[in-house]
């Protein structure tokens, strides 16, 4: 499993950093659940800033979403996962968590494939 990582020295926002430790650990451990078993799983992290806003950005080279489990992924108790591998909770507390930091958080497939979840959290003014 590679993991690209493209982030600037020091990004501040206001809020818990456990919290916020607790969503990108959500987002890391999604993509490596979604690209098991791939002899080339990757997982790209980047940032980008737009104005007062940070955008994560974490792409993975999984399977990505089915368009039809879009609409519900940040629902509470929605899994993909096989029983017993996943609560369904993971992506519902992430999506409280940023939106409780001024946030959102947002899932989409990548143009090549794969899953592209996008965090955006206001910057310290």
């Amino acid at each position: 499993f590679t993991v690209e990582v493209d982030l600037p020295p020091e990004l501040m926002v206001v809020g818990s950093a456990g919290q916020l430790q607790q969503v990108m650990m959500n987002l890391v451990q999604n993509a490596c659940d979604a690209t098991a078993g791939q002899a080339k799983a990757r997982l790209s992290i980047s940032t980008a800033v737009a104005g007062d806003s940070v955008r994560l950005r974490f792409a993975d080279n999984g399977p990505g979403i089915a368009p039809e489990n879009l609409p519900r992924i940040f629902d509470p108790f929605f899994t993909t996962k096989p029983v017993g591998k996943g609560t369904g909770l993971g992506l519902a507390i992430s999506y409280g968590i940023v939106e409780q930091h001024g946030g959102r958080i947002e899932a989409a497939n990548g143009p090549e494939g794969g899953a592209v979840f996008t965090v955006v959290l206001p910057l310290v003014p």
